[in-house]
């Protein structure tokens, strides 16, 4: 647990026992809100860590996703139920998986096989308990601080970044990458929803908030912001353009697609140590 300036408490997960998988973000106030909360198998580790920060079960007023893919939701209903005063916000396309997971969860055990124990599942949600955020949605934390839902698709169609506007911190979950082990960053690219256009898309919108300082989900402070858009940016349309002249070439094959975006952007300078190869291999 690492605390930033502006109140921003960084919480290490601790997925699968590896530090520096997945991070989650408490911001402390009068509304305390956790911003995405780790897989199933994390919630322990998360609910120890708020209360280790002063957040009591009956203080939590949020929890903010950014997407519903498991290692950034699948904690949300144990949470929920932990924490009983918290309000689940989320995209309006993330809503129902919340409430009733299952096929949700099946989809992401069948994707990762034998590695599915590791994630874990999704406990239901109460649908009172679940607000879903339109595109500005304003979520207040208390003392005139809010943050802003700020809808960033690419990832995932369920994808959303939130901006504490008053800190000036951006929470940009997968939309601009990942950075494991001190390596560069580089793009999140989920089959099958990954949208290169709707990305190219959302990295504009990002840049346009001007925000002073960023967080990726996977893991912790980005490099200067303005930068990491522009690898993310750079990257994502290097590796968009492969991937759609492979598929072109070879409809379905999976090995030369791959082939092709590694090419089009190699991943050497993101798996630059040995932290980023453990963490990068451990669920790929």
């Amino acid at each position: 647990m690492d605390l930033h300036p502006g109140d921003i408490v960084q919480i290490d997960t601790m997925l699968a026992g590896i530090p520096g998988m997945t991070g989650v973000h408490l911001i402390r106030g009068d509304q305390p809100a956790l911003v995405d909360c780790g897989t199933q198998t994390s919630a322990g580790v998360v609910a120890d860590a708020l209360d280790g920060a002063g957040v009591g079960r009956g203080d939590l007023a949020w929890i903010v996703l950014t997407h519903v893919h498991l290692d950034h939701c699948g904690a949300a209903g144990d949470l929920a139920r932990m924490f009983p005063r918290a309000t689940v916000v989320v995209h309006p396309r993330g809503a129902r998986h919340l409430v009733e997971p299952g096929r949700l969860v099946q989809g992401t055990h069948a994707l990762f096989g034998d590695l599915a124990p590791a994630i874990g599942g999704l406990a239901p949600i109460p649908q009172e308990r679940v607000r879903e955020a339109d595109d500005g949605h304003v979520i207040p934390l208390g003392g005139g601080r809010s943050l802003r839902a700020v809808w960033a698709p690419g990832h995932a169609r369920h994808h959303m970044a939130l901006l504490d506007e008053g800190q000036g911190a951006l929470f940009a979950g997968d939309a601009v990458g990942v950075q494991m082990g001190d390596g560069q960053l580089y793009p999140s690219i989920p089959p099958p929803e990954y949208d290169v256009d709707a990305a190219l898309g959302t990295l504009d919108v990002l840049e346009g908030l001007g925000a002073s300082r960023m967080y990726v989900s996977h893991f912790g402070p980005a490099q200067e912001p303005g930068e990491a858009l522009d690898i993310g940016r750079r990257a994502q349309a290097a590796m968009g353009q492969a991937a759609r002249q492979a598929h072109a070439r070879a409809p379905g094959d999976l090995q030369a697609l791959r082939a092709a975006v590694e090419e089009a952007w190699p991943s050497d300078a993101a798996l630059s140590t040995p932290e980023a190869r453990v963490r990068w291999t451990a669920f790929n």
